[in-house]
């Protein structure tokens, strides 16, 4: 996971900005993944995404 977070900063992926007043920030959470590559060898992956059911129009 930290492999992950550090490639999403290094890359830029996103900004942090203020939250505006009156208004919430979404739920996320963690996906995590176990990938077997060629050769038996194993990479863990990480997802932050984002559970956007509680949105409200």
């Amino acid at each position: 996971m930290d492999e992950e977070h550090q490639a999403l900063m290094e890359n830029q992926t996103w900004d942090l900005v203020k939250l505006p007043e009156g208004k919430r920030a979404l739920h996320n959470k963690w996906v995590f993944k176990v990938k077997e590559e060629e050769g038996g060898k194993k990479r863990y992956k990480a997802l932050l995404v984002v559970k956007g059911f509680p949105q409200k129009k």
